[in-house]
């Protein structure tokens, strides 16, 4: 069986990557580690949105069995949710302060 020069299938070949390049272990473990942060925002904003939702949905259960709701003035309280959740939702943190997208 012929050996092959394994400098020119790497000159043929090197530049094709799949996308992918290789990291030492701090690196690696840097990624990891802003993951796990992230994951962790996401979980803070997903109860922050829960706190919002959840008593807005309890009371409407409690009232189940009555056709109507009386909500007079509503306009300006579901904004002022709907502008938190979207902050949630669609803003950027920086550390502990809010940047809306888009800029306001």
């Amino acid at each position: 069986m012929p050996g092959y020069d394994i400098t020119k299938i790497l000159e043929e070949y090197g530049d094709d990557d799949f996308g992918f390049t290789a990291v030492d272990e701090a690196e690696y473990q840097a990624v990891i580690a802003e993951k796990d942060e992230t994951v962790e925002e996401y979980k803070e904003r997903l109860q922050q949105v829960e706190k919002i939702i959840m008593p807005f949905l309890t009371n409407l259960y409690k009232s189940r069995k009555q056709a109507y709701i009386h909500w007079p003035n509503r306009g300006n309280v579901l904004e002022k949710q709907m502008q938190r959740i979207l902050n949630l939702t669609r803003g950027w943190h920086f550390g502990k302060y809010m940047l809306s997208y888009p800029y306001e």
